[in-house]
């Protein structure tokens, strides 16, 4: 009983940073229990995947951002977490620094969406995030910034995106809007004892929102567009033994495109 009232002591007077890493550990644990079964992790705990965002899952956009691929990518990504995550959040306050986390990580996933076809997981975009906050830092006041952090940090930042366009198999699309979209959300929300709502703020808030919803509803727009999305759609509603949702599929793909022989293949196919 004393070692329960410990740990629930210690999860009561965790920082954010802290809270985040642990979120991030036990979603992979449980990723990797899901993958150990025969189940589809990724599929069933929401990975950005593209079709399945454009069929409605949006909250894949989010649950992406607290998956990852190895363990060894989410060791990295969560030493980085853990060395940005406790200086943002003490300059910037718990509230505004979940408020940069949170925002950098959904515009990272939201252009990944839109640029990137494959699918990808990852903290990265949020991370980065935390890396345009430091910047904003710099920003702020850089004699007071290299006291305090030197140019480590700003070294740090140019190798991490060297590295992203380098090594293969790297959302380096989610990493730039991340960090862009972090050094906005930051310059919007400002650090601790900063005003949050000031109107020049407060259009600053609103752009980083704007830089969610544009590329999501473009991207949204476009994969929708093709007979290939409803013919997919089709076929995922299919291997799910949904047959109703899958004929639903193919008869919104004819009414846009009445003509596609694929999709009348697959009425046919569907209507016996």
């Amino acid at each position: 009983m004393a070692n329960l009232n410990y740990y629930i002591q210690k999860i009561k007077t965790a920082t954010l940073t802290e809270i985040l890493i642990g979120i991030n550990i036990i979603m992979f644990l449980l990723t990797t229990l899901i993958d150990f079964t025969g189940g589809n992790a990724f599929l069933i705990l929401g990975a950005k995947m593209n079709i399945l965002i454009a069929m409605g899952q949006f909250w894949r956009l989010l649950t992406a951002t607290f998956l990852h691929a190895g363990i060894m990518h989410l060791v990295f990504n969560m030493m980085a977490l853990y060395i940005l995550g406790r200086d943002i959040e003490r300059f910037y306050g718990p509230k505004k620094y979940l408020f940069i986390y949170f925002i950098s990580g959904l515009v990272g996933s939201a252009f990944s969406f839109l640029l990137v076809p494959n699918t990808s997981v990852g903290a990265s975009g949020a991370i980065f995030g935390l890396f345009g906050a430091n910047l904003y830092l710099y920003f702020v006041n850089p004699q007071a910034y290299k006291r305090i952090f030197g140019t480590d940090f700003l070294i740090l930042i140019g190798i991490n995106l060297v590295i992203s366009f380098v090594r293969p198999n790297i959302d380096v699309v989610g990493h730039i809007a991340g960090l862009v979209a972090g050094f906005i959300a930051a310059f919007g929300v400002g650090i601790y004892h900063e005003k949050t709502f000031t109107p020049k703020r407060l259009l600053l808030q609103a752009f980083t929102l704007i830089l969610f919803i544009v590329p999501t509803v473009t991207a949204f727009t476009s994969i929708r567009s093709t007979p290939d999305f409803y013919l997919t759609s089709a076929s995922y509603y299919y291997y799910q033994e949904k047959i109703d949702k899958a004929k639903e599929a193919v008869e919104q793909g004819l009414k846009k495109f009445p003509d596609d022989p694929q999709l009348k293949q697959i009425q046919m196919e569907l209507n016996p």
